[in-house]
């Protein structure tokens, strides 16, 4: 989704070349994006005075964007116009889902591009990222910002409900979350929100009834009132760098619990996020502590500067104008 929403900030442009793999969800191009062509990758030889004329811009650091890049690369492209915007911290990812090997896979391929492109990310503190150009991805528009106030009281006694949303994958902490949560002995219920039912190993599928498992919420109604219905929002990611969960919680006023991996987002939102050890006592301790102090916390979530569409597609368009 994300992708979509970067791509959908260049529709002012006359002409978009898009290199990507083909898909079964292909027909989404179509409904969100206008002025664009895509293309596969051996299409870029046609006409490579056309490549080192344009500004080009690598989507996250992957293997196959790797290869892609390394290929405009030999072409000859200008440093100044190839960028590689890095959305999360692909050291830590790699790490996560394949042990130290991932880790110098990930820096073999960074380190080769790093030398060939500019930076850009939404984090200063991504591994061996240096003076990168920061720009704030950001889908929050007036949906998100309407009605903010809605089922602000807290009700001291009640049942704390606890959402999380996001990809079911290992590097995102579902699996650890479920595994503290059913050890949890707190009068409360989790709500989970994802796609990608294929890493839903079937041995970490909660057992405990007071989980909820909902697939991936395609309407945006549907899943503001997700947020609206729950107290508290846990991201319990390993690696992150500017979480698009954050802004949707912080736009419905929803304190946020996150483990010490990612604690330095605190510095980047103020107000609203809590941290804590990744074991079912320190989430407890820190869950009555919001419960507590409830209405206080989203008086000072309101302070939180939150970068909104608007903000990410200026930015995005100085760069690339």
């Amino acid at each position: 989704k994300n992708t979509f929403t970067i791509i959908n900030c260049f529709n002012k442009f006359k002409k978009i070349y898009l290199i990507a793999r083909e898909s079964k969800k292909k027909f989404i191009f179509k409904d969100k994006i206008r002025n664009i062509k895509l293309i596969k990758f051996w299409e870029i030889f046609k006409d490579i005075k056309k490549i080192n004329n344009s500004k080009i811009l690598v989507i996250s650091l992957t293997p196959y964007n790797f290869f892609i890049s390394l290929i405009i690369i030999l072409l000859g492209i200008n440093k100044k116009n190839f960028f590689l915007f890095l959305r999360s911290d692909g050291f830590k990812e790699y790490k996560v889902k394949f042990g130290k090997i991932g880790f110098l896979i990930y820096g073999f391929m960074f380190f080769i591009l790093k030398k060939n492109l500019t930076i850009l990310t939404c984090s200063r503190s991504l591994t061996y990222v240096t003076n990168p150009k920061l720009i704030y991805p950001s889908e929050i528009d007036d949906n998100w910002i309407i009605n903010k106030n809605k089922k602000r009281n807290f009700k001291i006694n009640k049942k704390i409900k606890l959402l999380y949303a996001g990809r079911f994958r290992e590097e995102k902490g579902y699996a650890s979350l479920i595994n503290i949560y059913e050890k949890l002995e707190i009068n409360s219920s989790l709500t989970m929100i994802g796609n990608d039912y294929k890493y839903f190993k079937k041995k970490n599928y909660p057992k405990n009834k007071d989980i909820k498992i909902v697939s991936q919420v395609s309407s945006l109604q549907n899943l503001i009132d997700y947020y609206d219905e729950c107290d508290i929002f846990i991201l319990p990611s390993y690696a992150e760098a500017y979480p698009q969960v954050i802004l949707e919680s912080l736009s419905r006023l929803k304190p946020i619990i996150i483990f010490n991996e990612i604690k330095f987002l605190k510095k980047t939102f103020p107000y609203g996020l809590f941290n804590c050890d990744r074991s079912p006592e320190s989430l407890i301790e820190i869950i009555l502590k919001i419960k507590k102090n409830y209405n206080k916390i989203q008086f000072l979530i309101s302070k939180n500067k939150v970068f909104t569409l608007e903000n990410f597609n200026k930015d995005l368009n100085k760069i690339f104008k």
